[in-house]
């Protein structure tokens, strides 16, 4: 099953030792895709977890510990029930990323852990790309708009708007890296400076001094390597 896993999953699997999860602990895998290989790969290091989706193929695969849910609902858990949650590639995908947020700290115990991944559409390559066609990378043509596919990359949203979202959804991201980053990514590396100098001027006006030190936490991150020249991004974020 492992041989399923995408180079996401493994990345979400070499951070989870670093994260001090105890053994036992009960994970939701949200998406967990028709393979599951996510969810199947926590459970053989000794996680109680369940997957969510919409794709009932996972059935065959978790059995009772699979549900079928509509990310965009309300979550079908009461409070409180999990250590952690893990969202690979699915934020992007739902209509309202506040309302997903809210569910997931609902259910998550406190300070309980939120792994999420998504594409990285603040990377140099994407911004270019976005300059020259007016689309992000990940998201190359318009959408087709005869019928509605729950894989449409419909909610991209670039980082301090991913953590704005974390933030007033009662997650407060304490990491911030990258899953994996393509070879092509650094022949961009050439508009980096002009990158730096347009972000920190783009900083400049803000009079709140609490926002201030806020916006030098972000500024950090837009300037990283992994926002600069990552795919997608991975977010730690633990429920206050």
């Amino acid at each position: 099953m492992t041989s399923n896993l995408t180079v996401i999953q493994r990345r979400v699997l070499e951070l989870l030792p670093s994260l001090a999860l105890s053994p036992g602990a009960k994970i939701l895998d949200a998406p967990c895709g028709g393979h599951a290989a996510l969810t199947v790969a926590l459970r053989q290091q000794g996680f109680v977890t369940t997957g969510a989706d919409l794709d009932e193929d996972a059935a065959a695969v978790l059995g009772p510990s699979f549900a079928k849910v509509n990310l965009d609902a309300l979550l079908p858990w009461p409070d409180a029930t999990f250590d952690a949650a893990i969202s690979t590639e699915g934020l992007e995908h739902l209509e309202n990323h506040f309302a997903f947020l809210r569910e997931i700290s609902r259910i998550l115990k406190p300070g309980g852990l939120l792994i999420l991944t998504t594409p990285n559409i603040t990377a140099l390559r994407s911004r270019v790309r976005f300059f020259f066609s007016g689309f992000f990378g990940r998201d190359r043509r318009p959408l087709n708009e005869s019928k509605r596919h729950p894989l449409h990359h419909i909610g991209l949203a670039t980082f301090p708007e991913l953590r704005y979202e974390f933030h007033v959804s009662g997650l407060h991201i304490a990491r911030v890296t990258h899953t994996h980053i393509k070879s092509i990514s650094y022949l961009y590396a050439i508009y980096a400076p002009w990158m730096w100098l347009y972000t920190r001027l783009a900083f400049r006006k803000e009079k709140d001094p609490a926002q201030r030190l806020r916006n030098r936490e972000i500024l950090s991150a837009l300037l990283s390597p992994s926002l600069l020249f990552g795919e997608c991004l991975l977010l730690v974020a633990r429920k206050r």
